[in-house]
């Protein structure tokens, strides 16, 4: 009986053992397949007891697979949804590792920095040499907020400015090894524009400082000394009068550069006759002193019809180069006005040409700038702003045409506006 008994209990306890055995190893793959993600066919092994919820078990496995899968799916179109983002941006963009090294770059960040040529693979340092970029990852690294820099970079010897701004990828990124996003703006043209700014407030209150100081000194010494002579009193009060007349033709100048830059509608678009309008701007040469209209000469080509452009301003520009060319072309027989039309008639072309002195070659990159004037004295002498030229090209630009100039000394200058006939 004993006997019997201990053979009973043997044959239990084996019988635990290997449910023991068995479950154990069905658990352990159950818990593998969950922490790894996969999915996993359970077989129900022949010695294991019909209670176990081995289907339970098999449709959790499935659940959970499905779900990974669907949570992979959401990641890979929120990465692709991000880097297509970044591919698409105006902006440049590199996403970095702890090492620098470039995962992603787009572009705009490849044209700028590399030629067009891919930076994936290698570090930022063999692109950028640039102190504040990397002071930009370090403060990341050290648990400050994301915060922009300023940087100048230098390519085959042309100088372009950015504004770098810098993120930490770990929150939205599901690769660990993709830390740092930087993205680059060009601000060239924005640098340019307020150096542009700053000179020009500088020079504006220099010119207009000049006439006033000039005229108000005159004044005062015709004020405090009433008994000056007669040939005296006269020319302080010419000088007043020349002065003011400078003033005047500085501020009207002033005005009209500042309507053409300011206004989101510059220009008042009629349609004319490029022709018949420079054959009227003897209205607006009238009161111009230096103007000898015995040696201007114009010549026409044939327009059928007219063509939607600002007669006034563009009759003002016409006129600022002609002004100028009697001004400062010097010893010269002729000024010479023209029109001719493109092939296609799709662009009119006025031309301004003298026979004078010419401009040196150093000078013609930089003769439509604000105030930029070659001879300052017999500009100064002769009533000159500085602002006739840049109010011509921003009118020829306006039109969405464009200005030229082609000197030589000893050979004259020709100027052209470039106004377009169709498209606008």
């Amino acid at each position: 009986m004993v006997e019997v008994a201990v053979i009973a209990l043997g044959l239990l306890a084996s019988y635990f053992w290997i449910q023991y055995r068995i479950g154990k190893k069905l658990i352990f793959q159950f818990a593998s397949s969950i922490r790894e993600g996969n999915t996993l066919i359970l077989e129900r092994p022949m010695l294991l007891n019909k209670n176990f919820p081995l289907e339970l078990c098999q449709r959790t496995l499935d659940e959970n697979a499905t779900i990974i899968r669907e949570l992979e799916k959401d990641s890979n179109r929120t990465n692709d949804a991000f880097n297509e983002v970044l591919g698409g941006m105006l902006d440049g963009a590199l996403i970095l590792d702890q090492d620098h090294g470039i995962s992603f770059a787009n572009t705009t960040a490849e044209r700028n920095f590399s030629l067009g040529q891919s930076m994936i693979g290698r570090r930022l340092e063999a692109f950028l040499d640039s102190f504040e970029v990397l002071d930009l990852i370090d403060q990341l690294n050290r648990g400050n907020k994301p915060i922009k820099a300023e940087f100048t970079f230098r390519r085959n010897g042309v100088f372009k400015d950015f504004e770098v701004a810098s993120a930490l990828l770990s929150p939205i990124r599901s690769n660990p090894k993709e830390v740092y996003l930087l993205l680059f703006r060009e601000v060239t043209e924005i640098k340019r524009a307020e150096r542009l700014r700053k000179d020009f407030v500088a020079n504006a209150s220099h010119e207009l400082r000049t006439p006033v100081t000039m005229i108000k000194g005159f004044a005062e010494a015709l004020v405090d000394s009433p008994d000056l002579p007669e040939q005296q009193r006269s020319s302080f009060i010419s000088k007043i009068y020349k002065n003011s007349l400078r003033l005047q033709t500085l501020v009207d100048d002033l005005l009209s550069l500042s309507e053409l830059e300011g206004s989101r509608h510059p220009i008042n678009l009629t349609t004319n006759k490029l022709c018949e309008v420079i054959r009227g701007i003897d209205m607006y040469l009238q009161d111009k002193p230096y103007v000898n209209k015995d040696k201007l000469k114009f010549t026409f080509t044939e327009e059928k019809e007219g063509f939607p452009f600002d007669a006034i301003k563009v009759s003002m520009a016409i006129g600022n180069l002609i002004e100028n060319a009697f001004k400062y072309a010097g010893s010269f027989s002729e000024v010479r006005v023209s029109t001719s039309l493109s092939e296609g008639g799709e662009i009119i072309t006025c031309f301004v040409e003298d026979d004078g002195i010419g401009i040196p070659a150093k000078d013609l990159e930089y003769i439509f700038e604000r105030f930029y004037v070659v001879d300052k004295g017999r500009s100064r002498e002769k009533g000159g702003t500085g602002l006739g030229l840049s109010i011509v090209k921003h009118v020829a630009e306006a039109h969405g045409g464009n200005v030229h100039v082609r000197s030589q000394l000893g050979n004259g200058s020709t100027f052209s506006i470039d106004l377009p006939r169709f498209q606008l």
